[in-house]
């Protein structure tokens, strides 16, 4: 008569030949596995799901046009609470835009303007202090009291130095891991396909 399961005595016999510490190890790792909730699990996927979106996307803007880059900021920026309507986003960016990609006007006066640079370089370039100075130039050319540069790589520790102590406009820096996240965050580039509650 054929047994149902042939490997079954195979693995039990294997098992029973482990010593007690080997099977005592075993058993804490279950233990282990079987202390992490449902909701722990769903959230540690999600988690590794988002980050693996983040990079594909990120992989994905860098094969795109610079304009396409631009763009698509100024819209997460939108996303994240910049700009009252879509017409206080304003792309500029192009020949002769002098440093600066995209201006988002804050109030309908236009008193306060986040000015945006983007810049869409391969994954293992750096942006050096030397871009974040061209970049605090034209802010203080347009007289701009702040500013977000956005790269799809990263920057260099000189650089966010720089950023950090410069004091004549306020800067902030978001590197390609971020800019991917924010992307997923705010669901720019990203549709959804089963929610969970």
């Amino acid at each position: 008569k054929a047994k149902k399961f042939d490997e079954f005595p195979d693995y039990a016999n294997a098992w029973s030949g482990r010593s007690n510490s080997e099977q005592h190890a075993t058993s804490d790792v279950d233990t282990v596995e079987s202390e992490i909730t449902p909701q722990e699990r769903i959230e540690s996927a999600v988690g590794e799901i988002e980050s693996a979106l983040a990079t594909d996307i990120v992989q994905r803007v860098r094969n795109l046009s610079p304009k396409f880059l631009e763009l698509v900021i100024l819209e997460l920026l939108h996303a994240m609470g910049y700009g009252a309507s879509d017409t206080d986003i304003e792309h500029v960016g192009g020949p002769g835009d002098e440093g600066v990609d995209g201006v988002i006007h804050q109030d309908t006066l236009g008193l306060q303007r986040i000015y945006v640079q983007a810049k869409r370089y391969k994954a293992d370039s750096t942006i050096g202090r030397p871009d974040i100075q061209k970049f605090v130039g034209a802010l203080s050319g347009l007289g701009a009291n702040g500013g977000v540069f956005i790269t799809t790589s990263t920057f260099s520790s000189e650089a966010r130095e720089y950023a950090n102590k410069n004091l004549s406009a306020r800067i902030i820096l978001i590197d390609g891991n971020e800019f991917g996240q924010l992307m997923v965050k705010h669901g720019i580039g990203v549709q959804k396909r089963r929610t969970y509650s």
